[in-house]
């Protein structure tokens, strides 16, 4: 039965097998696998459009619903009125479209501008800048997508990727200079475990890193392995973004937005001695090659200390994250807290690692809990002479 409600994360996870939420037409159905599927279900220019999106597990979310209904609307528009609103000029191309936007962006106190200029300078406008905007295609995309995966781009890459384009697309639609945003596909991500580093493996980094012919390398270290701040916010911090006092960070360009990072007070002691005699508006990894005069990314530099510190696991800058988060929850943290220290959109971001740290100390326990006893069963061997 479906019954209208909002589609809340506590509502859909309190669902029952077969139950549905919908909310201006947009359907969300808990199967009996466990699994989510998303639909729409709309009255558009007098006829009903009744369509699947996808799984959870494939995915999809509740934005390529949203994607569906706004293209259903835009296209009605589009025949009653002959063009989907006054601003729309003359068909330009995804390059000068992107430019705009990008524009548009720096205006508007966008978030993660450098990473999306990136993006779209680097791969987005190389493969699609020629193509008119208006009228770009599902079938455009998956030509993209392919290209891209033959240049050894993997499905989080491309999605990435595809991130920004939807951003510039639906942007460009709110602004009312562009028609209908079309599917672009979504690649499905493989399930990947949570990579974190062990006290022993963190200390070795960390010596990696302080001998490291980088002067970048072990402040990197120390501020994404104690804050757990992810490696953009990390490079993007400036002498005056720092409180040893308060023990706190301002971070001004972040994923989750603005917002205070706490910090511990080891950190808070390296950073007052980092700072002292620097100018407030010094960055604190500075570059005299880059035009922003900071650091871009420390990619390089990070793997050189993880081969030096002989560890043998895929260690990222953003593991260092993980490896935050985590120490917080085997701390007793609550997800609520992890998730403010983190910057995490949603609780359940933060609950992995929580879950994850509850399953230590369970196993934990019941190691203990055996040792205190004979576990060793008698074996049933069979009499000698006896068939």
């Amino acid at each position: 039965m479906t019954a209208f409600a909002k589609l809340t994360r506590p509502a859909m996870r309190a669902l029952e097998p077969g139950a549905s939420i919908n909310e201006h037409g947009i359907v969300y159905t808990k199967l009996k696998n466990g699994d989510g599927r998303w639909a729409v279900n709309v009255m558009v220019a007098r006829t009903r459009h009744h369509q699947v999106i996808g799984l959870e597990s494939e995915g999809y979310t509740r934005t390529q619903a949203e994607e569906v209904v706004a293209k259903l609307k835009a296209q009605k528009r589009a025949a009653v009125h002959g063009v989907a609103g006054s601003k729309q000029g003359a068909p330009r191309s995804i390059r000068a479209a992107a430019e705009d936007y990008l524009d548009y962006l720096a205006k508007h106190n966008g978030r993660d501008i450098e990473t999306k200029r990136m993006r779209f300078k680097e791969h987005l406008t190389p493969h699609l800048g020629a193509l008119s905007v208006a009228r770009l295609s599902s079938d455009d995309w998956l030509a993209y997508v392919t290209t891209r995966k033959g240049e050894g781009a993997g499905p989080g890459t491309i999605n990435r990727e595809r991130s920004a384009l939807l951003h510039m697309l639906n942007t460009m639609r709110r602004r009312r200079l562009l028609a209908s945003v079309p599917d672009l596909q979504r690649q499905q991500e493989p399930k990947g475990k949570l990579v974190y580093l062990t006290p022993e493996e963190a200390a070795a980094l960390l010596q990696a890193a302080a001998e490291d012919q980088s002067e970048h390398a072990h402040p990197f270290v120390m501020i994404a392995l104690y804050s757990g701040a992810r490696h953009e916010a990390v490079l993007g911090l400036r002498v005056r973004d720092v409180d040893p006092t308060r023990r706190i960070l301002w971070v001004d360009k972040d994923k989750a937005g603005e917002r205070e990072q706490p910090i511990p007070e080891v950190l808070a002691k390296y950073l007052s001695k980092l700072i002292a005699g620097r100018e407030p508006d010094e960055f604190l990894f500075p570059s005299a090659r880059a035009a922003s005069g900071r650091v871009y990314q420390i990619n390089s530099i990070f793997a050189r200390c993880v081969q030096r510190a002989k560890l043998r696991k895929h260690v990222t800058p953003h593991t260092m994250r993980h490896t935050m988060a985590t120490n917080a929850a085997h701390a007793g943290l609550d997800a609520a807290t992890i998730q403010q220290m983190g910057g995490w959109k949603t609780r359940a971001m933060a609950e992995r690692y929580t879950h994850a740290a509850s399953m230590q100390v369970a196993m934990a326990a019941l190691q203990t809990r055996l040792k205190t006893r004979r576990v060793t069963p008698k074996l049933h061997t069979r009499a000698r002479g006896k068939r």
